[in-house]
């Protein structure tokens, strides 16, 4: 069998995610450049008795886009058709990426509202795990999501929107692919803003002092924080000394990138241009959402048990922002959230201390992000999201067959 490359590449009948850690041989991969091929490849998969995944860029870590089935190649299903200044509105097919959005909106005189680090996730696959970026009154992408068209386990094009199927709609705001293929998704937009950006490295006394103040004034707040001298250099920031954090400040600004010159830790240009920065792919990420109200007592928990069980913990911890929403699978249903992110690394057993974070993680409060490394079962997840039997049996009547389920879903969904 041929070595597995990252994504789809012509001749190679594997698929592999972008860290290399997931990868899958599917009997079949099936190309789609419109509704009509989506609904002809979903038939067919049914008719021979085919589960079916379609897998977006891979920037999950966990195994939701595998199957031994069919998998569905949707690249040929982007970009931005429709935009509304006036509602705050635009339309997009499901492969379109983040980035995709960027330039088009910026030109209707409008922007995403918000955005993690990364943006060549799908808007699909975005939406679907609940991506996320960072700010006490901002919510996920699962948010957004206001409308959309899918494709269900019978081949039908089903039409959901926040005014004709609110319970749908809530479980189609965070469904991991499990209800049906989106074919276009609608998402609610802001209006365009500039971001001024400062990094700021602090040590942890400094960033205990100041916490309340830093959540409270910046549109976004967040930070990594470096258990030791060479954390910092994992994900290619500037070097930090051990138990100092790289803190992330946003703030909206009138002000035009280039009209004046800023410090080296600083830079204001339009939102779009502000939020990514490129990761290398050498880490394995484990991500909870927690109550927002636990989060300082949560992040010195985290921590200690860090700085004790060294040296596995050597990647920096991420402490990040989430507003509730009402999204039935979302880990931020009805809880503002504080996310704490947590990586093993690459070539090493990493899973004892990844489960060791979980169990005490978990005993918080904790639900997981659906595209990072997680521990969960049946059992946990009706006692962590309140909605879980309801989006279950809403899941049955979309796909009653389950062909929209694999191996690392199918025990917790099925």
């Amino acid at each position: 069998m041929p070595t597995p490359t990252t994504g789809f590449h012509p001749g190679n009948p594997s698929w592999r995610n972008w860290v290399g850690n997931q990868s899958c041989v599917p009997a079949r991969i099936v190309a789609a450049a419109n509704e009509h091929d989506v609904i002809e490849a979903v038939r067919e998969a049914r008719r021979s008795g085919l589960r079916l995944r379609t897998p977006g860029t891979g920037h999950s870590f966990t195994g939701i886009a595998c199957t031994d089935g069919m998998l569905l190649d949707s690249r040929g299903m982007s970009g931005v058709t429709a935009i509304d200044a006036k509602a705050l509105a635009a339309t997009a097919r499901p492969s379109t990426t983040i980035a995709q959005f960027g330039a088009p909106l910026w030109e209707a005189g409008l922007a995403i509202e918000n955005q993690g680090d990364i943006d060549t996730q799908t808007i699909a696959g975005a939406v679907a795990t609940s991506t996320h970026g960072s700010g006490a009154a901002l919510g996920s992408f699962s948010s957004v999501l206001t409308a959309c068209r899918l494709v269900d386990g019978d081949g039908a094009v089903r039409e959901l929107s926040l005014e004709t199927t609110p319970e749908a709609m809530a479980a189609a705001q965070c469904s991991i692919g499990m209800l049906g293929v989106m074919t276009e998704l609608t998402i609610c937009v802001a209006r365009a803003y500039n971001i001024h950006e400062q990094i700021v490295f602090m040590p942890i006394e400094e960033l205990r002092e100041r916490w309340s103040h830093l959540l409270a004034e910046y549109r976004h707040f967040s930070f990594f924080w470096m258990p030791t001298d060479a954390s910092s250099q994992l994900y290619g920031f500037p070097t930090a000394k051990a138990d100092h954090c790289m803190v992330k400040l946003y703030r909206e600004t009138d002000e035009q990138p280039g009209t004046r010159t800023l410090p080296p830790n600083e830079r204001i240009d339009r939102s779009y241009r502000i939020y990514p920065h490129v990761f290398e792919p050498n880490f394995h990420e484990l991500e909870y959402f927690l109550p927002a109200e636990a989060a300082r007592e949560i992040f010195e928990h985290q921590r200690a048990f860090m700085l004790r069980n060294l040296p596995d913990s050597i990647f920096p911890m991420e402490v990040r922002f989430v507003k509730a929403d009402e999204a039935w699978l979302s880990p931020n249903y009805s809880r503002d959230s504080v996310v704490i992110s947590v990586s093993g690394k690459p070539g090493t057993d990493y899973w004892p201390y990844l489960k060791a974070c979980d169990e005490r993680l978990y005993e918080r409060g904790g639900r997981p992000h659906w595209g990072k490394l997680h521990f969960m079962t049946e059992e946990r997840l009706t006692a962590r999201f309140p909605k879980f039997d309801a989006f279950k049996a809403l899941r049955r009547g979309f796909d009653p067959a389950g062909m929209f389920l694999n191996d690392h879903l199918a025990p917790m969904f099925g």
